[in-house]
């Protein structure tokens, strides 16, 4: 007998142990692809939240900013109008001071009540000036409040990202080390299997051939051997015989 190929074998040896490395490496590789996508997320979460924090800080500053004009802009205006109070009456005494026939006085009086009106007048715009500064920050203060929040908000958002990337790298790490388990397996039962087979194949090659012709003729003889012969049956004539007659006594000799 020709002796069989034992190099099927080792062939699906080779095969079973690439697929298995190259499953592995895949999931290796996608593995390595979602954790460098969530190294890169959280970078951006953290970027995103320092600025948010510092963006709600300045609309803070912007808000205090506002604030204290809004209460510069009440005092100057409260110091206006009292100077533009001060400065009608002395106008009204300036004018009585000129009908009881003393000029001098008078005019002293007028000038002076002109200089508080137009110092009322220059508090009165600085408090207007004020007024608008304080809502313009108030304004640019919510604002900034609202974009800061938007960033601490992404941050967040891009936080969670990284966390469900990093999951992910972790399962198909894991995937991968099932992967390669699962190859190493393969690849052991395979390898014993080829053994198997081939000390099998030169089992068979080393018998004679008289030897295998004996040993399959053997079971054969054996069975015959061991099968037990049906009893012949009856003939029909024996069957049918009846019993014997009685033999007669001898007469007695005269």
């Amino acid at each position: 007998m020709p002796a069989r190929n034992t190099k099927l074998p080792a062939a699906a040896d080779t095969g079973t142990e690439v697929r298995a490395e190259e499953l592995a490496a895949a999931e290796s590789a996608a593995a390595a692809t979602y954790s460098a996508f969530s190294e890169a997320a959280a970078q951006r979460g953290s970027r995103d939240a320092a600025q948010g924090a510092a963006t709600l800080s300045m609309a803070d500053d912007v808000a205090a900013g506002g604030a204290v004009a809004a209460a510069l802009s009440t005092d100057e205006f409260r110091r206006g109008m009292e100077l533009a109070g001060i400065a009608g009456q002395v106008q009204v005494a300036a004018e009585l001071l000129g009908g009881v026939r003393q000029p001098t006085l008078a005019a002293f009086l007028a000038s002076t009540s002109e200089q508080l009106r137009f110092l009322a007048v220059d508090a009165i715009s600085r408090a207007t000036e004020g007024a608008v500064v304080a809502h313009g920050a108030e304004h640019l203060a919510g604002q900034l409040a609202a974009l800061g929040l938007t960033e601490v908000g992404d941050g967040r958002d891009e936080y969670a990202t990284s966390a469900a990337l990093g999951a992910a790298s972790a399962e198909m790490a894991a995937a991968a080390v099932r992967s390669a388990a699962a190859g190493a397996a393969e690849l052991a039962a395979a390898t014993a299997m080829g053994g198997l087979a081939e000390a099998l194949v030169n089992d068979s090659a080393d018998r004679p051939a008289g030897a295998r012709g004996a040993e399959q003729g053997l079971p054969g003889k054996a069975a015959a051997a061991a099968t037990p012969r049906a009893p012949k049956p009856t003939t029909r004539a024996a069957s049918k015989r009846g019993p014997r007659k009685p033999a007669k006594p001898a007469k007695p000799k005269k």
